[in-house]
């Protein structure tokens, strides 16, 4: 089996980059254009379109000064063109649904990439957000 953790990482990174330059185009890049995805709210979303015009606006307002930081990356390969991600995160500069401001929030992504030819893609995603 060819492990390449290098690959995936490198994609989760331009996850996390594109989110902290506020580049969403960037930030959902490395999705599949057919991709699913759970978010920490729990709506699923389907297709990387659908994913950027919901993140969009929220993104131009309540995440506007938001960043987030790597706690952990752990990258299991299922197969040679299958890989399973566990990223947890942290943010700050998420100003609430209500403009006031959340302080500092934590949780899990847990990604399915799979590799087209050269290329990791995520095609499934769920956000958990961390309550304790």
């Amino acid at each position: 089996m060819r492990l390449d953790t290098a690959g995936v990482a490198e994609a989760i990174g331009v996850f996390i980059s594109g989110w902290n330059e506020h580049d969403l185009v960037r930030h959902f890049s490395v999705f599949a254009e057919d991709a699913d995805f759970v978010d920490v709210v729990g709506r699923r979303l389907r297709g990387r379109a659908a994913m950027f015009a919901d993140q969009s606006a929220r993104h131009a307002q309540r995440f506007a000064e938001s960043s987030v930081r790597t706690l952990d990356l752990d990258i299991r390969m299922v197969r040679d063109d299958v890989a399973l991600v566990h990223y947890q995160w942290e943010m700050v500069g998420d100003r609430g649904p209500d403009g006031t401001g959340h302080g500092v929030r934590r949780g899990i992504f847990t990604f399915t990439l799979c590799r087209e030819a050269d290329t990791w893609l995520v095609v499934a995603a769920h956000n958990t957000e961390s309550v304790v």
